[in-house]
């Protein structure tokens, strides 16, 4: 296999972003849909995925201390120029806030839900007697569908969405999580500086959120128990108290960005910062902690193409799987027991479901953390997780694809129901 096909394919799914994803990525899209107006927008008519509805709803827009997706959209119009990016919201001013406010207050922007959980945003903006039209698709930043008046200047519709992996003639799936292992062994660790990289960039959002409580402050909360003596510092609490402390920042808005992996900021942070935590605790050299986050990376690549870039099962717990087998790795473990840690965490956490973005996510994010210590630690003392066990199966690889199934076929009106409590809270 060419490595550099394969860390060319990592990267990409490796981008910076500012706050939640998801209203990012409304925003970002009516931002791109303004461009093609010569006046400012009059109206924004939009339709999103049950699951953009579901992370957008409550989590805070960044430079704006508050929420809302009609915010997000009139924030994206009047933030509207070329070469906009997922970090759009770290231009939000004061006065852009106020005049979103009242954009959405005279009724400029409408939301419709698409009983979907796959990722979709559709935006019509209208100014006078001039109308925009696009469409973003399956990746929060990818327009597959742009329309100016009666013209149309792109549309990728036609042809399935091929993912920058692929592109690359690599396909994730078509691999097994051993020969990410054995790739890990063989990696060239000179030109995985771009995973330190990533690390580092979430450490500093990490420490910004141990400054004082954001959102929940799961981060800070741990802090003080420690030092009340309530809870012991160990190598548990310090992995879960760093990516909680990273999540309670982003959660809560805060300016400044993350590393995000398979499309999510959390799962960046969930991919990133648990395994180097871990590293600095246990003293394991960086060499050996870049090489269990590149084959971390790939395995978690290989579970979100089967349950989906975004889905009713927690993205944290995914990210954790990884994390939990990168530990493993560190520990000196052998693929068998690696394979066990991903089964033990399979069959104790998979059972997390998406409620939406929110500052309680930090949360989910410190217990999926703290779990793969436990995961890495049962399977290096022989503990494993068995086929006998409810969704577990034989090979780790099948046991992600039936969590897929669940997410899938199961859990497929559990957005919708989520939605629904969210809205009768108003």
């Amino acid at each position: 296999m060419d490595m550099n096909v394969v860390l060319n394919a990592i990267k990409a799914e490796m981008k910076p972003s500012m706050g939640c994803t998801e209203p990012v990525a409304i925003a970002l899209a009516v931002s791109r849909t303004c461009e093609y107006l010569s006046q400012p927008a009059e109206k924004l008519d939009m339709v999103i995925s049950s699951n953009i509805f579901k992370n957008a709803y409550s989590v805070q827009i960044p430079n704006t201390g508050t929420y809302g997706i009609e915010l997000a959209c009139a924030l994206g119009a009047l933030l509207s120029k070329p070469g906009n990016t997922m970090e759009i919201c770290a231009d939000i001013k004061p006065e852009h806030v106020v005049k979103a406010k009242e954009m959405v207050a005279a009724g400029v922007v409408s939301v419709k839900v698409l009983k979907s959980s796959g990722f979709y945003i559709e935006c019509v903006a209208t100014s006078g007697a001039e109308t925009a039209h696009t469409i973003t698709q399956d990746a929060h930043d990818n327009m597959v569908y742009a329309k100016k008046g009666d013209e149309v200047l792109v549309d990728k519709r036609t042809t399935e969405f091929v993912t920058s992996e692929e592109d690359d003639s690599f396909k994730v799936t078509d691999h097994t999580f051993e020969e990410f292992y054995n790739w890990a062994n063989e990696v060239d660790v000179a030109k995985l500086d771009f995973i330190k990289e990533a690390i580092d960039i979430n450490m500093k959002i990490a420490e910004l959120g141990m400054e004082k409580k954001y959102a929940f402050g799961v981060g800070p909360s741990i802090q003080n128990l420690l030092d009340k003596g309530l809870l012991t510092e160990n190598v548990v609490t310090m992995v879960r108290r760093y990516p909680a402390a990273a999540a309670d920042f982003r959660m809560s808005g805060g300016n400044g960005s993350v590393m995000t992996f398979c499309g999510s900021g959390n799962q960046g942070i969930s991919t990133t910062l648990p395994m180097a935590v871990f590293a600095k605790y246990m003293k394991i050299p960086e060499e050996k902690l870049l090489r269990a986050e590149f084959m971390a990376m790939l395995m978690i690549m290989y579970m979100k193409k089967h349950v989906g870039r975004l889905s009713p099962v927690c993205g944290a717990m995914v990210a954790g799987t990884g994390s939990a087998a990168g530990m493993t790795y560190m520990l000196g473990g052998n693929f068998e027991q690696i394979s066990g840690a991903i089964q033990n965490m399979m069959g104790s956490v998979a059972g997390i479901f998406c409620d939406g973005a929110k500052g309680g996510c930090a949360v989910k994010v410190a217990a999926c953390a703290g779990e793969a210590v436990y995961a890495a630690l049962y399977a290096m003392d022989g503990s494993m997780i068995g086929v006998s066990d409810g969704i577990n199966s034989t090979k780790a690889e099948d046991t992600a694809k039936n969590l897929a199934k669940l997410s899938h076929e199961a859990l497929d009106t559990l957005d919708m129901k989520v939605i629904e409590i969210m809205q009768e809270k108003q």
